[in-house]
């Protein structure tokens, strides 16, 4: 499979980057600079996500896109990014879309436990933009119909190999949850290749 991958530089972006690459697939890579790219030789499109003509040059030609995009010095790229991902994949005839945030981003279903709400201020103490810019990925995702999507939501990332034993559905997480980037590459890898888990966003930890 040709894959589009947004946010291959980032902590998770680079296990999920190395997996895809193991597991044979051919990966194009947006990143503003190569060498931050973990791995050599690969296709690779300087830019950015806000960048619309180097998302169209990334995208365009591909089977799936994998995004990680976002981080407390990069929030618009959480819901703009990804807006301007999924307009050039409309345009490009690629539908299916894997996309990785936090666990605060609210959907129905969700347990309103008081771990969600702790974490969410926590977040907005540090990056007050943040919570508001996850939360409008959320609904625009909620709001897309024409695109075959997933959303992985993960609490904090654990750079670590997978355990092998990752819990996944609709999940009671708060501050003291963790997730192996391991874990959460093999789970976003398995999301792209499952179609029971377009138009869900199901949640994530390590046991």
């Amino acid at each position: 499979m040709k894959i589009a991958m947004f946010g291959a530089t980032g902590v998770v972006g680079a296990a999920v980057l190395k997996l895809a690459v193991d597991q044979g697939h051919d990966v194009r890579i947006l990143a503003r600079s190569a060498r931050r790219v973990p791995i050599p030789d690969l296709d690779i499109e300087l830019g950015d996500a806000l960048d619309l003509r180097a998302v169209t040059k990334t995208v365009t030609g591909c089977d799936a896109v994998m995004s990680s995009l976002g981080g407390f010095g990069d929030v618009e790229s959480i819901d703009s990014g990804t807006a301007n991902i999924m307009t050039v994949m409309r345009t490009a005839g690629v539908r299916r879309l894997v996309v990785m945030q936090g666990f605060h981003i609210p959907f129905p279903g969700d347990p309103h436990n008081a771990g969600v709400r702790f974490v969410s201020v926590m977040l907005r103490l540090r990056s007050p933009r943040l919570p508001a810019r996850s939360h409008a990925l959320g609904a625009l995702l909620r709001d897309c119909h024409d695109l075959d999507w997933t959303l992985i939501r993960a609490p904090m990332v654990k750079p670590a190999p997978a355990t092998g034993r990752a819990q996944i559905g609709i999940l009671r997480l708060g501050p003291q949850s963790r997730v192996t980037t391991g874990d959460l590459a093999e789970v976003m890898m398995t999301a792209l290749a499952d179609p029971a888990t377009i138009r869900t966003a199901p949640m994530v930890r390590s046991r």
